[in-house]
């Protein structure tokens, strides 16, 4: 079996992160799929950014990088927000060493989800993950899951996008809303790394079905062959983050995994071909 390529902010090695940029290249260079991050601004706005702070090393505005620690997205004005540029890492930061083969393209904006579905929506078979960004471990740093929740179905419904979208995400107390509001829309549960406690994750695969979940989305670490087959057991799909290294993704193609997102979809690409045939 070939995995689905999900290009993980878009392809964050190859462009930078959540942008509209990298969702164009995504759909320009033939991936299947894009994976991004959702959360609300102080007034409102849904805009596609990881982290739950502006960071440091990609956000500049008037050519003079952000001081760390950024502000927070739930705390600032969409009009602010737009005034940063995100087309390149900070030289030299550990960021930019991480991602030495990232194409730059300057004048960069932090998008709206709705930009987003936008510039992919003409690719018919092109699906978004859709990862509600909000921090269930201190919710001071986000907006409430279940205010993001519903702006991001509401935003998918007016796109007419909801059956090419699947949420995902950490905070489950947001993807119960969804399953609520929203009962058609797919959502796949994201987990912390396990360790590979087997017991502990048998109980989360049934807490997963219990909720609803067509899928979970565990830490590469914890995608063993054997914790992939009981994910398939109870009839969930399974999807690692974020697998880089062509090693892990030979591994994972072997053990039937069904998706990966990677900040490498071409590696993955031209593994996988070479894979299957």
């Amino acid at each position: 079996m070939t995995p689905l390529i999900i290009a993980h902010r878009g392809g964050a090695g190859l462009w930078p992160e959540n942008t509209l940029f990298a969702f164009r290249n995504a759909v320009r260079h033939g991936f299947a799929a894009a994976e991004l991050d959702v959360q609300l601004t102080r007034d409102g706005k849904l805009v596609v950014f990881h982290d739950f702070r502006l960071k440091a090393d990609v956000c500049r505005k008037n050519g003079s990088w952000l001081a760390a620690p950024g502000p927070l997205i739930c705390e600032l004005p969409f009009a602010e927000i737009r005034m940063y540029d995100v087309g390149r890492p900070r030289p030299d930061s550990d960021y930019a060493r991480a991602h030495p083969d990232l194409a730059p393209c300057d004048g960069e904006r932090i998008p709206l989800f709705g930009e987003v579905i936008a510039a992919v929506k003409a690719k018919e078979d092109f699906r978004l993950f859709v990862e509600i960004k909000t921090n269930f471990k201190d919710r001071s740093q986000s907006a409430p899951p279940e205010a993001v929740a519903e702006a991001a179905i509401s935003e998918l419904a007016q796109m007419n996008f909801l059956n090419r979208a699947i949420v995902v995400g950490f905070d489950w107390v947001a993807l119960r809303h969804v399953r609520r509001i929203s009962p058609a829309t797919e959502c796949w549960f994201t987990t912390e790394p396990q360790h590979q406690r087997h017991e502990s994750i048998r109980q989360i695969l049934q807490t997963i079905r219990s909720a609803g979940g067509k899928g979970w989305s565990p830490s590469r670490f914890d995608a063993s062959a054997a914790n992939i087959r009981a994910a398939h057991d109870v009839g969930l799909k399974v999807a690692a983050y974020t697998v880089n290294e062509p090693a892990e993704m030979r591994r994972l193609a072997a053990a039937n995994i069904d998706a990966v997102f990677t900040d490498r979809p071409d590696v993955l690409s031209a593994l996988t071909d070479n894979y299957s045939a």
